[in-house]
């Protein structure tokens, strides 16, 4: 019997029960009477078709249009066949059994594709507005790069270390570049530069930038950055430094010595296996193995770009900050904030659409193939959506390697891209909605994390990279000697290029060596592996930052390739790295 049935049964026996005791009680004298009773409550019938919800296959539609024994009519029907119901299926008609929903906006990821936020469709046209904007860190990243061009025009100028000083120092404070020409080129583009827009000065890409109001810790006058310095501490160096040394002050430290070296009259010299005194030929490089160019160029854009991304923009309090930045602008504070995030990482906008090779500027299409694509086939590469920068190009060049199967071990620059396309729509969905709701908030720090600390691995991954240079560079020592010239340069430069960026490591608050994620891994185990970096490399003779080894040349060699492969196992423990492509990046 239906639970209907026996509603009704029990109904007309209480019904019965009422007319009975209605008879014995006599008329309207002082007899007593009897309060009827009330019916109990008909169960549970959503869709009103007489079958108990408990008993109803399809408890929301009606019965007489069930469609099977396991399915029911349109609303109940589950039209892409992935488990999940029309009704409750954020893409009804794809299949996505996992109902992922990154940017929280009520469509599913399979249904609902990614905005055209970071193609190339900013600034494709004059006077065009996309609702993005993050020129200050493109001409910042010019700044770094035409920095790294004057470092390497460097010739010896006897008695003019304090006009290179001054040169150098321009890039890093910026005064009067407003008015200066960049001169920056592409690879294989214009030799004059006429194919690059903006230009040509650094204030018609954005006026009044520098570096040193950007990088962690302040420019050493009290202005900047003075609070972007995690924990107020800096580490990881100590030659030329005091004992609570900042950022700026190792970036000026490397100027210093580099303007030295140029301005001193003298070319120093080294000890090959054929020649016992070879010129270096190069004053971006001291005897002691240091290379200031290599140095500074990946130092700054690790305690600038990598710490204003990491720890300042992406840290935004975005819920406060979806009204319009200004008047007439298409974009909120928040949004404009993520933008600058985006703009320090360095990505051409339409960055999925190169291959590994050709974001790396490693051959590939013609139209790709440089590191940079005229994506709206004007004729001139725009720096602001069409060129890959920095941090950015070091992801596409970990992502080259591959492994037996001719398969990548990573794609951290597609990972990273799509982070910041979710992040950044779901910024838009707020601006749209007035409000971010705590479930798109989760969402947005969900991407941040993966941005921010895939970002990171591609640092750590590329520090990984230049150690088994290094490594590899020492094995071509020779009793004591350098094999030619070359040896000598490349140990220089890869462990310049190492040190650089592993001092990076310590300016994002979503690091590993940071969060507690990892177990083992803590901030003691990131000071460990720039301590067993050094301050400067071991040479052929076994000194290191002119110090003589206290045993024998080949004794000091071993043990500090043995400490780089001690820093490399910690990188690989705090990054999850495969074991396998450590010991090849």
């Amino acid at each position: 019997m239906t639970n209907l049935s026996k509603w009704l049964v029990n109904v007309l026996m209480m019904i019965a029960m009422v007319l009975v005791l209605a008879a014995c009680g006599g008329g309207s004298g002082g007899g007593s009477s009897v309060a009827t009773p009330a019916a109990p409550a008909a169960p549970a019938d959503a869709d009103d078709d007489g079958v108990a919800d408990d008993d109803d296959s399809c408890a929301d539609t009606p019965s007489g249009e069930e469609v099977d024994s396991e399915g029911c009519s349109a609303t109940q029907a589950d039209g892409d066949g992935d488990g999940v119901v029309d009704a409750s299926d954020n893409c009804p008609a794809d299949a996505n059994a996992d109902q992922a929903d990154s940017d929280a906006n009520g469509s599913g990821d399979a249904c609902d594709a990614m905005p055209l936020v970071y193609s190339a469709a900013g600034y494709v046209e004059e006077g065009t507005d996309d609702g993005v904007s993050y020129t200050g860190q493109t001409a910042r990243q010019v700044l770094q790069l035409r920095l790294v061009a004057a470092m390497e025009a460097l010739t010896e100028r006897s008695g003019e270390t304090a006009d290179i000083e001054s040169e150098l120092k321009f890039f890093i404070n910026g005064d009067g570049a407003d008015t200066t020409n960049h001169g920056f080129t592409v690879k294989n583009g214009a030799v004059d530069g006429s194919d690059v827009i903006p230009g040509p000065t650094y204030g018609d890409i954005s006026e009044g930038k520098n570096l040193d109001g950007k990088i962690a810790g302040g420019n050493g006058e009290g202005g900047g950055e003075s609070g972007k310095l995690i924990g107020d501490e800096f580490f990881g160096w100590s030659t030329g430094l005091d004992d609570t040394p900042i950022p700026i002050e190792l970036a000026n430290y490397y100027i210093t010595q580099i303007a030295a070296e140029a301005g001193d009259g003298v070319e120093p010299t080294i000890a090959t296996v054929d020649d016992a005194a070879v010129p270096i030929g190069t004053p971006q490089i001291d005897s002691n193995g240091l290379h200031y160019r290599q140095l500074l160029q990946k130092f700054l854009s690790v305690a600038v770009n990598f710490s204003q991304g990491t720890n300042d923009y992406m840290m935004a309090d975005f819920a406060n900050m979806l009204g319009e930045e200004k008047p007439g602008k298409g974009y909120s504070a928040g949004a404009h904030d993520f933008d600058e995030a985006f703009g320090y990482y360095g990505a051409a906008r339409n960055i999925n659409d190169f291959t590994d090779d050709e974001a790396a500027g490693k051959g590939g299409r013609d139209e790709f193939g440089n590191g940079y694509n005229d994506a709206n086939g004007d004729g001139l590469i725009d720096i602001r959506s069409e060129y890959v920068f920095g941090h950015s190009q070091n992801c596409a060049k970990r992502d080259r390697k591959k492994d037996a199967n001719d398969e990548p071990y990573y794609d951290f620059s597609k990972t990273a891209m799509d982070a910041f396309l979710v992040g950044r729509r779901i910024l838009e969905n707020a601006e749209q909605a007035g409000e971010l709701t705590a479930a798109a908030s989760d969402a947005l720090q969900a991407q941040i994390q993966i941005a921010s600390l895939t970002w990171e691995k591609c640092i750590a991954a590329t520090v990984v990279h230049y150690i088994n240079d290094v490594r590899g560079d020492m094995d071509s020592f020779s009793d004591g000697k350098f094999a030619d010239l070359s040896n000598f340069t490349n140990l220089a430069k890869h462990w310049g290029e190492m040190k650089g960026f592993a001092l990076g490591l310590q300016f994002s608050p979503k690091s590993p060596f940071r969060d507690g994620s990892v177990d083992g891994i803590d901030l003691d185990s990131l000071k460990s592996v720039l301590s067993l970096m050094g301050d400067a490399p071991v040479l052929a003779d076994g000194s290191q930052g002119g110090v003589a080894p206290t045993g024998t040349a080949q004794e000091a060699i071993d043990a500090y390739a043995a400490d780089l492969l001690t820093a490399r196992d910690t990188l690989e423990k705090a990054y999850g790295f495969n074991a396998e492509v450590t010991a090849v990046w």
